[in-house]
């Protein structure tokens, strides 16, 4: 939940993004012994200010890379969370990072992985 209000706070501040996005990447990688983080992590609005901090900073790769990474954990398994994340326009900013950043290796992975979870 602080994660979160930090990025709401700083909305326009690209490295708290980054930063925070990274945090909430970190807190939500795992098997089962992640899922309560996953949950609270989308119960807290996580899905939707990560993708507002996609749109936002858009040319940021290292944002974009961690976000992708977040979206990717936070749609693993849930189906609560993969309605929040098409609801927010995940789907599109995820595209939108693709694009922008096609030479980016940790982009398109992170990306590829996120999508497969978005639309499977």
């Amino acid at each position: 939940e602080a994660v979160v209000a930090a990025m709401r706070a700083h909305a326009s501040d690209a490295a708290v993004q980054a930063r925070a996005c990274g945090a909430l990447r970190n807190l939500t990688k795992g098997g089962a012994e992640a899922e309560e983080n996953r949950t609270r992590a989308g119960d807290a609005g996580a899905i939707e200010a990560t993708v507002a901090a996609m749109l936002a900073h858009a040319a940021d790769k290292g944002l974009q890379e961690r976000a992708c990474g977040v979206l990717r954990n936070l749609t693993t398994s849930s189906v609560q969370n993969e309605s929040r994340a098409f609801n927010a326009g995940a789907i599109e900013a995820v595209v939108t990072a693709m694009s922008i950043h096609a030479d980016c290796t940790l982009v398109q992975e992170t990306a590829s992985v996120a999508i497969r979870n978005l639309t499977g």
